[in-house]
């Protein structure tokens, strides 16, 4: 039966391209362009979801006077509920259509809002949490179908690049407007400005809706929601783990019961994903070379992606710079990421999709050479540079790593961006995670090393140490008069340098280590494109023209 809407008849060419996908009609040029204003603001929208998390979580500890622990199970509620929300959202899709999918993203970015700045409490943060990874995915991929109506024909891939890439941009914007909305004290300039974004893509989706799509009623069976119910809980006690283990140390014995749980629940859920018929989660097709290389890919990503997020941030905060003093920093940070998005669309070369990998990956390693050698008195803007080319990097590498993951999906059924979905989101969100945890181990073990070597020159039969002591103890003679005190006050500022000092020469280390991965992987990267060259292999050869015979030229 033909798709119509509002008396108009969908050509052949003009239909959905899988069920849960809006039809391609062909927009005049003044409705292409709303389009992908549209996408723009909810592409934005869906990475503020997870800036302002991170950039408002300290003072949101201070606020409601949490412990570590309880902060960590706040950023862990949201990586939890986003890492597994793309598989539900494209069954909810296929199943129950487009506009029912928009109305569950709007309420949920709605809710998340209204909750945030009406009560203030743990709970209601970690339920505000949840309700706003389900919002950020959503309008993940609100915000890529409106960018695809905005082009036509084999041109419709560039809007997934384009929303992928200004999800990302929204991140480092938010963490610099929140010491913005933060300026009174008070985290209600925060929460009424997550309102205000909410409002604005609610206006917005209903001023101009998607075309509609197709359903498939029976397309979600019980058998998916049990694979669904066991894999969303193996990922999200997965995340758990990766997140409180920074917290509370990776000794402590109930991250064995949240690792334990999450490895068998996941195991289970492909387990049964593999014997059935139509799965969900194609396991065959998920672990054959190409998509393990991928994968990979993903990962690298993210892990080099930890030089920004762990490292120059982390460093900035072990100087003593507040978030006030890296707005221009995080700006930097979204103009890069920016540039990268632009720069992936030039380089990008469907018949050569891997070259821009090989830039990003030297880029990667210049921008934390750049940084070897940091000290006490480094400070944000002699990092702009640097991570600008970090930045740019980063998106660099995610266009074309991106599309051709999702050529492989198309090419083997629509059903596989299911598929894909799921590999590329737990190789963001997991390897993200599992980036920041094994660095944070990394600089932990560094700056213990680097105090012991310290240590050994703290002796007070060091001249240098003395004079030192002295010189804080009279400092402080103004305001204390006890001897003993004034003495232990003196050493005590002595050691307090000594750990920023050590701690800061675990950055510099870091950055050593992530410089030489990245080098290593370069020209791994670059070895891998002369044989191709050489011997003139297209990779995406047979996927191509079946995606393009779809699409249509």
């Amino acid at each position: 039966m033909p798709l119509q809407s509002g008396g108009y008849t969908f050509k052949p060419h003009e239909m959905p391209f899988m069920p849960g996908s809006p039809a391609s009609p062909e927009h005049p040029k003044k409705r292409r362009l709303a389009y992908l204003a549209i996408g723009l603001l909810l592409a934005l929208s869906s990475g503020f979801q997870n800036g302002l998390l991170t950039a408002s979580l300290p003072q949101l500890r201070g606020d409601l006077s949490l412990d570590l622990q309880q902060g960590g199970w706040i950023q862990a509620a949201y990586f939890m509920a986003y890492a597994c929300m793309s598989v539900l959202f494209f069954k909810v899709r296929k199943a129950y259509g487009l506009q029912r999918f928009v109305r569950i993203t709007l309420f949920a970015q709605l809710a998340a809002s209204l909750l945030q700045l009406v009560y203030h409490h743990y709970e209601v943060q970690l339920i505000a949490c949840v309700a706003a990874a389900i919002a950020a995915s959503g309008l993940l991929v609100l915000s890529i179908y409106y960018m695809m109506q905005g082009f036509t024909g084999t041109k419709k891939l560039v809007g997934l690049v384009f929303g992928l890439g200004l999800m990302q941009v929204g991140t480092p914007l938010a963490q610099s407007l929140v010491p913005l909305l933060y300026g009174d004290g008070n985290l209600n300039g925060v929460f009424a400005f997550q309102a205000t974004l909410a409002l604005a893509c609610t206006a917005c989706l209903f001023a101009l809706p998607l075309p509609p799509g197709i359903t498939v009623r029976k397309s979600f069976t019980l058998t998916d929601a049990l694979s669904f119910t066991l894999f969303a809980s193996g990922i999200a006690l997965l995340c758990a783990f990766l997140v409180q283990g920074r917290t509370v140390w990776w000794t402590t014995q109930w991250l064995g019961w949240l690792l334990a749980g999450g490895v068998g629940l996941t195991g289970l859920a492909l387990y049964i994903e593999s014997t059935r018929h139509k799965p969900m989660l194609d396991w065959h097709w998920m672990t054959v070379p190409q998509i393990l290389i991928f994968a990979v890919m993903g990962v690298m990503a993210r892990l080099l992606t930890s030089e920004q997020t762990v490292g120059a941030a982390g460093l900035m905060g072990a100087v003593g710079v507040g978030s006030a003093q890296m707005s221009t920093f995080y700006l930097i940070v979204a103009g890069g990421m920016l540039a990268g998005v632009v720069g992936s669309l030039i380089l990008l070369d469907i018949n050569d999709i891997r070259r821009p990998v090989m830039v990003a990956l030297a880029c990667f390693a210049l921008g934390a050479w750049l940084e070897i050698g940091v000290g006490m008195q480094t400070r944000p803007a002699q990092l702009y540079f640097s991570q600008f080319i970090v930045a740019f990097a980063s998106l660099l590498f995610m266009g074309p790593m991106m599309l051709e993951g999702a050529l492989r999906a198309l090419a083997k059924s629509p059903d596989h961006m299911m598929s894909f979905s799921a590999v590329f989101g737990l190789s963001q969100t997991l390897g993200g995670l599992a980036g920041a945890a094994a660095f944070s181990a990394f600089l932990t073990y560094r700056t213990r090393d680097h105090l012991a070597a310290i240590a050994q020159n703290l002796t007070l039969s060091n001249p240098a140490l003395a004079a030192d002591i002295q010189r804080n103890a009279a400092a402080l003679s103004a305001t204390l008069s006890d001897p003993v005190l004034l003495q232990g006050r003196a050493v005590s500022q002595i050691t307090a340098q000594a750990g920023k000092e050590a701690s800061v020469a675990a950055y510099s280390d870091l950055f050593a280590l992530l410089a030489a991965m990245a080098a290593v992987s370069t020209l791994v990267a670059v070895a891998l494109w002369l044989y191709r060259r050489y011997y003139k292999i297209d990779i995406l050869a047979a996927e191509k023209a079946k995606v393009f015979a779809a699409l249509g030229k």
